[in-house]
């Protein structure tokens, strides 16, 4: 029995999103081939210590945040398998403790420009829409190759930008000028493919996430910056919490978190750049 592509008709039949459900595919293929060739048994078969060795794996290559949604991932599903008697025992992992919040700023402002700059001075206009965007917005990579023209709207002194989020949640991003100008200088150049109705256009048709992100490692080794669009999300989420013009409801508006303790981390950050500054004094 194929249980993985089990698992995924049943998370359609929950009415996740597609970036959902493909992020949980993403995450149960890696964990799949991992078992497979490590154990040479079925799934039926795992047990308890299976799972635990794999999340010690998986402390050796990725931050804590990362471990966190697999493990979220791998609980899902074989909570999934006991449920539907594929299993015998319940089989969940503990999460590790996350102390990613300190490192939640991003980019420095300086850096950020430095990048902002270089893309701005290359001139490709589908590249400037894309660093705009992404730093004007704070948008997800996976919101922003969903983005479709009949999402945005532009006037010479105003736009907004329809975002559908996680779990098909919408919502309504403004658009600043500098955004504004870099969308209407992109969709003068912009030429149709068949997938015509999606905003961002790459050589084949609409751009995926993969491909963002090589446009932005690209700009990033030319000048020694480790860059992501994740990144500019956390660079811009800062930006907002240390404005004390800006409520945070309002900063977990624009992100599009559905849980306001997720929007807090960037306070959490922010008390530790407030805590090593006073550290640090010298009279």
């Amino acid at each position: 029995m194929n249980y993985l592509k089990m698992f995924e008709e049943y998370l359609h039949n929950e009415d996740k999103s597609k970036n959902t459900i493909d992020g949980y595919m993403r995450d149960l293929t890696d964990f799949y081939n991992w078992y497979i060739d490590k154990n040479n048994c079925k799934l039926t078969d795992i047990i308890g210590l299976d799972t635990q060795e794999y999340k010690k794996v998986l402390e050796k290559q990725y931050k804590a945040t990362t471990i966190n949604r697999k493990v979220a991932t791998l609980n899902k599903f074989l909570g999934w398998m006991k449920n539907n008697n594929y299993i015998t025992k319940d089989i969940k992992l503990k999460q590790i403790k996350n102390n990613d919040g300190v490192k939640f700023k991003g980019l420095e402002e300086k850096t950020l420009w430095q990048l902002r700059k270089e893309i701005h001075r290359m001139g490709n206009l589908l590249h400037i829409c894309i660093i705009e965007i992404l730093m004007n917005t704070g948008i997800r990579v996976s919101e922003l190759c969903s983005i479709q023209l009949q999402d945005i709207e532009i006037t010479e002194r105003k736009g907004v930008l329809k975002v559908t989020g996680k779990g098909n949640k919408q919502r309504e991003i403004p658009l600043n000028k500098d955004v504004r100008e870099a969308i209407s200088n992109y969709l003068e150049v912009r030429k149709a493919k068949n997938d015509d109705y999606y905003l961002l256009q790459g050589q084949r048709g609409a751009m995926t996430r993969k491909a963002i992100d090589i446009i932005l490692k690209n700009y990033g080794s030319r000048l020694n910056i480790d860059v992501s669009a994740h990144m500019l999300r956390h660079t811009l989420a800062y930006k907002l919490v240390t404005n004390s013009n800006v409520s945070i409801t309002t900063v977990q508006s624009i992100l599009g978190h559905e849980k306001l303790e997720t929007t807090m981390i960037y306070t959490q950050t922010l008390n530790k750049d407030k805590e090593n500054a006073l550290e640090n004094i010298e009279w």
